[in-house]
C-alpha cells in the first residue's frame, strides 16, 4: 500500500500533466488571436429621449468604425460585424456640437485591443415646425384639342416637422397629379411630397399628408377677335383700313359656354382728330372662357387724307354716243381744254391717270339738229367725287351726204 505522502505526490504529477496537456490544446490547438473587424455601424441610443426635448440628431460625422479583438480562435473565428454593437449615447447633450465617445459591446470571450475612432462629431438640432404652401405640378399631356385648366386642391399649404437644418432647406411642397390622355376633369388623393432647393426629397414628417385635387379639363377652339373703334379723323382725313394681329385666338371653356362664344370682344380703340396712322394694343375683355394663348391683339388703323386732282381733256376727246344713224355730229365751239377734278383717298388718287377716266356725251339727249347735251364720265375706278369743269356741250348734227353708189342704186 502506498503511503499518503505518495498519494499527494501522484497527485500533483496527475494536475501538471493535465496543466500541461491543457496549456498545449491551447497554444497548439486553441491558441489566442487577434481579428480585425470592420465596418461596424454606429448605434445612436436614447434617440426617443432628446425627441421628448425637442432635439433629434441632425447628422454624425462617421456612421462606421474598425475593432481589433482577441480571444481563442474558436471564439473569434467566425466573428463579423453583427456580433458587435458600437453606439453612442446621446442623452443629457444640448443642441449644436458634441464629440462622443464611441462605447462597444463583445460577445463573451472577446477582448477589445483597439478600435478606431473613439469619438464622433455628432450634431444635435432642435425639431421645428415650418408652414410651406402646396403647389400641384401637372405630369403628362391631356388628349390634343383639350386644355388643363386651373387645379383645385383641398389643401393650400402643410406643415412640415423635421431638424431644424432640414426643414429651412425646404424650397417647395409638391404634389404631383398626372394626367395622360385626359379629356375629361379628373379628381384625385395625391401624396405630397417635400423638395430642398437643389430637388432632393427631404425627410419630414408632412401634415397633412394627402391632397384632394380637381383638375379641371376643358376642350379648346379659335374664335376672331372684335375690336370696338370710335374713331374721329380729322375733317379730310379718314379711316381706310382696320386689321388685327392676330385675328384669332385660342380659348378653352365648358363645352356649353365655348359654343355659344363667336368671338371675343376687346376693349374699345378711341382716338379724337387723328390724321396718321393707329397701332393700338389691346386686352380681351374677361369672360367665362379661358385664354389658352396669352396674347394681347395689335389694331392698326390706317389713315389716310381726303385730295383731289384734276386732268386736263380737250373737249375733242369727248366721245359721242347714241349718235342717229345717218348723222354725224360735232362740237359747235372750237377746241378748247376741259377740266376734270377727281377727289379720293391720297394713296388712291396719287395713282390715277387721264387713261382711267373716259368723258362722254349722249347725242340721244339732243332735242333737234343742235343744242346742249350734258357731258358724264366712265371709268373702271371707284372715286369719292368727280367734277367736270363743263356740264354741257353745244353740239349740231349734219346728215350725211349719200354716197355715188346708194345714188346709182335708187336709180
Amino acid at each position: 500500500m502506498l503511503k499518503s505522502k505518495d498519494k499527494i505526490i501522484i497527485q500533483i504529477l496527475c494536475i501538471l500533466a493535465a496543466l500541461a496537456t491543457w496549456l498545449f490544446v491551447v497554444n497548439e490547438v486553441n491558441p489566442i488571436t487577434g481579428k480585425d473587424v470592420a465596418s461596424i455601424p454606429i448605434i445612436v441610443r436614447n434617440a426617443e429621449a432628446l425627441e421628448e426635448l425637442g432635439l433629434v440628431v441632425a447628422g454624425i460625422d462617421i456612421s462606421e468604425i474598425r475593432v481589433t479583438v482577441e480571444g481563442y480562435r474558436n471564439d473569434i473565428l467566425n466573428i463579423t460585424r453583427n456580433d458587435i454593437n458600437a453606439y453612442i449615447d446621446v442623452k443629457g447633450y444640448k443642441e449644436g456640437l458634441s464629440r462622443i465617445p464611441v462605447e462597444l459591446e463583445l460577445p463573451d470571450g472577446v477582448n477589445i485591443v483597439d478600435f478606431s475612432p473613439k469619438q464622433v462629431l455628432c450634431e444635435l438640432e432642435a425639431i421645428v415646425n415650418r408652414t410651406i404652401d402646396l403647389t400641384v405640378e401637372i405630369d403628362g399631356l391631356v388628349e390634343d384639342g383639350y386644355y388643363i385648366g386651373r387645379s383645385v386642391s383641398s389643401v393650400n399649404s402643410v406643415i412640415i416637422r423635421g431638424p431644424r437644418s432640414v426643414v429651412n432647406s425646404a424650397a417647395k411642397a409638391v404634389a404631383l397629379f398626372n394626367v395622360n390622355d385626359a379629356n375629361d376633369s379628373l379628381e384625385k388623393r395625391i401624396p405630397i411630397d417635400v423638395y430642398s432647393d437643389k430637388g432632393l426629397e427631404l425627410d419630414v414628417r408632412i401634415t397633412p399628408e394627402i391632397a384632394e385635387i380637381t383638375v379641371p379639363i376643358y376642350p379648346t377652339k379659335r374664335v376672331e377677335v372684335s375690336v370696338p373703334l370710335a374713331i374721329a379723323p380729322r375733317e379730310g382725313y379718314e379711316v381706310t383700313t382696320v386689321t388685327i394681329e392676330p385675328k384669332d385666338i385660342l380659348i378653352a371653356a365648358e363645352p356649353n359656354a365655348l359654343a355659344n362664344i363667336e368671338h371675343l370682344l376687346t376693349e374699345v380703340v378711341t382716338y379724337e382728330d387723328v390724321t396718321n396712322t393707329i397701332y393700338e394694343t389691346v386686352s380681351i375683355v374677361p369672360g367665362n372662357f379661358i385664354l389658352v394663348e396669352n396674347v394681347n391683339p395689335v389694331v392698326t388703323i390706317s389713315i389716310e387724307r381726303i385730295i383731289s386732282k384734276v386732268l386736263i381733256f380737250n373737249l375733242s376727246e369727248i366721245e359721242f354716243v347714241n349718235t342717229p344713224e345717218g348723222y354725224t355730229v360735232s362740237a359747235t365751239a372750237e377746241d378748247q381744254p376741259i377740266q376734270v377734278q377727281v377727289t379720293g383717298l391720297s394713296s388712291f388718287i396719287e395713282a390715277v391717270v387721264k387713261e382711267d377716266i373716259k368723258l362722254k356725251a349722249d347725242v340721244g339727249m339732243l332735242e333737234g339738229d343742235s343744242g346742249l347735251i350734258p357731258i358724264y364720265f366712265e371709268s373702271d375706278k371707284t372715286f369719292r367725287d368727280v367734277t367736270i369743269e363743263f356740264e354741257n356741250m353745244e353740239v349740231m348734227l349734219t346728215e350725211t351726204a349719200p354716197s355715188t353708189e346708194d345714188t346709182d342704186d335708187t336709180n
